[in-house]
């Protein structure tokens, strides 16, 4: 499955997206705020100022002031996150009808591929979508049953009462994490962005889950698409040649 993350330009996603450098492909990884109303226990409670020094080290190497994304953070240094995935602890968690179903179907060894439109440091006005994290799965539990130990692991584990439907996905150590540095997939047309047409090739398209072809169309989707072919896309992401780490940022 293709699902995009992180902080963006709807309410949901906090208006905003994190900056990359398009030059050198560094970017900072942002979660979206939490609902508001979410119970979470308060010793695993986690809020933007955990990002206020890591978002001032990314500017400081990437050579710019970035008074836009210190304004947004300062803003919201009391705020809680909803830091889902944690790739520091190799999860990801999700709810609901449509994703959360569909997501607890899958297993063992299946893939999630994580991407995120960003906003480049030098182009104000230009989105870069662009996958920032994979996982290989190793289990899929559902977020009531998580022992007390490891409840602080993923933000839907970390709520006072998940719902029934909320899992935790865990992924493989070794082979899953946050990109070192993101690949762009993405290009505009219109007032959309698009999986570039050589992505789409070398991935053999994107489908829908009843199996049939869906389009190209990566701007924002409820419903993620899933990967026409994933040995295709794990071909052609061993030639990307990035690195997978286990954190956050840095």
């Amino acid at each position: 499955m293709l699902i995009r993350v992180g902080a963006d330009q709807t309410k949901a996603g906090g208006w905003w997206n994190a900056p990359v450098d398009a030059s050198t492909g560094n970017f900072l990884y942002i979660p979206i705020p939490e609902r508001d109303g979410t119970d979470c226990h308060p010793s695993f409670i986690r809020r933007y100022e955990e990002w206020y020094g890591p978002l001032k080290r990314f500017l400081r190497r990437s050579g710019t002031a970035g008074t836009y994304w210190q304004r947004k953070i300062g803003q919201r240094l009391d705020k809680t996150m909803h830091l889902d995935p944690d790739f520091e602890h190799l999860t990801y968690g999700d709810m609901g009808a449509r994703r959360g179903r569909q997501l607890a179907q899958f297993n063992r060894d299946d893939l999630l591929v994580f991407y995120s439109g960003l906003r480049s440091i030098s182009d104000s006005d230009s989105l870069v979508y662009a996958i920032i994290g994979v996982y290989i799965i190793d289990e899929i539990v559902i977020a009531r049953s998580v022992s007390n130990a490891r409840l602080h692991e993923n933000a839907h584990s970390r709520r006072i009462s998940p719902e029934a439907d909320e899992i935790v996905i865990r992924a493989r150590p070794g082979m899953s994490g946050r990109c070192s540095r993101c690949v762009p997939i993405g290009e505009r047309r219109g007032s959309n962005y698009y999986l570039r047409p050589d992505i789409e090739q070398a991935w053999g398209g994107l489908m829908k889950k009843d199996g049939s072809p869906r389009g190209p169309n990566v701007t924002r989707s409820g419903v993620p698409p899933l990967l026409a072919s994933p040995h295709k896309f794990m071909e052609w992401w061993q030639r990307q040649g990035v690195l997978l780490v286990q954190n956050n940022h840095d």
